[in-house]
């Protein structure tokens, strides 16, 4: 039978809704939930120095689907059998962790004092109450509410006085979600150091902190004390079989039979590039062509045409709402870097080519956007979607059709040599073209 209830419910989904349906992410899963009982295992070896410097970053565009992510581990972890020190995990975001530090805190212990047979418990009556979809926060304060001690933890060090190492029960994986805009937090400072304890594990406490946020994370975390020993994580596309699977799997959750109309099926999901938020778009598409009139929920009724063109329109308004002010005052000079990372897509590479181009015509849209250096122009491409770094320090734009837009929007560079531009080039400060690939500071735009 067809949910059309399901699927009207889905057609009004935010864009941070919890899909009904999770594919893909396996090895990124499965690294996750590894270091989660690898933390258990080194902690019960009694060596705080084997819990330090384990924090994971997970990065990715705007539409990557890193939250989905992190509510999948949950699932994943609490789903998962264990005699003993089974995962637990605590979701937050980074305002909720800037602005209740101590209630994080609790409910962090509150977590780890809990024994098995307990937090068992505990897991079934949520989970009776509670849909998995559900947004974590509220979870998270249901799995952790018990009997606290009286008051709140305000640091690290209050946390192990109030439970000793020696007391808990299982690991709990802190993860903090939104990170890159921690930066903007007015206590940083204070947030500095409760983070670099749990990076550094000096009380010997078994947290594995996993922060997730847009490209220029693992940047953020530099400047949140986090440094050394950090795992990156970086995600993008689905692979074609698992946003085939995704699409499949949608179809049948909802109650509707995909065999036999694989080909149209196949061609909506080609459209996304298998980028998350465009299959989430795709998807919203088709649940409107399936309740259309007369449709009543059947593949073979609906209009495709409109079913492309709706799907193509909330993937341009994506790509319109990612397209900056600044990206488009300077559209020529996007669209000639974006170009440029045929020759060359190294970091210093990527800067050079800014350097290169940057006002290098009459034409404004040649120029940087006005207050902004090349480190900081190259930073706000990667905090937009346009570029992302993967671990090897190679860049690239995550997303194949979001380049193409841009490129288009760009004017054609004649040549991408290594030079300044003709007729007139203009004298260049050979110390600008030099980069500095050694220092450990992260630059403010994220390089």
């Amino acid at each position: 039978m067809v949910d059309f209830k399901g699927i009207r419910d889905f057609v009004g989904d935010s864009e941070g809704a919890y899909p009904p349906v999770f594919a893909g992410r396996r090895a990124e899963l499965e690294a996750l939930s590894y270091a989660a009982g690898d933390t258990w295992r080194r902690f019960r070896k009694m060596d705080s120095s084997h819990l330090s410097k384990r924090t994971r970053i997970v990065h990715g565009a705007p539409g990557a689907g890193k939250s989905t992510l992190l509510r999948e581990l949950a699932r994943h972890l609490h789903a998962a059998e264990a005699e003993t020190g089974q995962p637990r995990l605590l979701y937050t975001t980074s305002a909720d962790f800037s602005q209740n530090t101590c209630k994080i805190l609790a409910r962090l212990e509150n977590l780890a004092r809990l024994d098995a047979d307990s937090w068992r418990e505990r897991l079934k009556s949520v989970a009776s109450r509670v849909s998995w979809s559900a947004n974590l926060g509220p979870l998270g304060a249901s799995l952790d509410s018990g009997n606290p001690l009286p008051g709140r933890p305000r640091n690290i060090g209050e946390l192990e006085d109030r439970l000793p190492a020696e007391r808990w029960q299982a690991p709990v994986v802190l993860a903090i979600d939104e990170f890159q805009n921690i930066a903007g937090s007015p206590r940083l400072p204070e947030l500095r150091e409760t983070l670099q304890s749990l990076h550094e594990a000096g009380f010997g406490l078994p947290v594995l902190l996993v922060v997730a946020g847009l490209g220029n994370t693992p940047a953020i975390a530099g400047e949140a004390g986090l440094t050394r020993g950090l795992t990156k994580i970086g995600i993008g596309c689905l692979e074609a079989e698992e946003a085939r699977g995704l699409v499949r799997g949608w179809c049948r959750h909802f109650g509707i039979e995909p065999k036999g109309h694989d080909a149209r099926l196949d061609k909506l999901t080609g459209s996304t590039d298998g980028w998350p938020r465009h299959l989430h778009f795709a998807l919203q598409a088709l649940a409107d062509g399936l309740l259309g009139p007369g449709v009543k929920g059947r593949l073979s009724e609906v209009d495709w045409s409109c079913v492309m063109d709706r799907n193509l329109q909330l993937r341009l308004d994506y790509y319109r709402d990612q397209q900056s002010p600044e990206m488009r005052d300077s559209a020529y000079l996007v669209g000639a870097v974006l170009r440029g990372l045929e020759l060359d897509n190294s970091r210093g590479g990527v800067k050079n080519s800014i350097r290169r181009m940057a006002g290098s015509q009459l034409d404004t849209r040649w120029d940087l956007p006005a207050g902004m250096d090349v480190d900081e122009f190259a930073g706000h491409l990667i905090h937009r979607g346009a570029l992302q770094e993967d671990d090897n320090g190679e860049v690239m734009c995550p997303i194949p059709s979001f380049r193409s837009f841009l490129v288009e929007r760009g004017e054609p560079v004649p040549e991408l040599e290594h030079k300044p531009p003709a007729p007139e080039p203009k004298p260049v400060d050979q110390n600008l073209l030099r980069y500095d690939d050694t220092s450990d500071s992260p630059s403010p735009g994220g390089w």
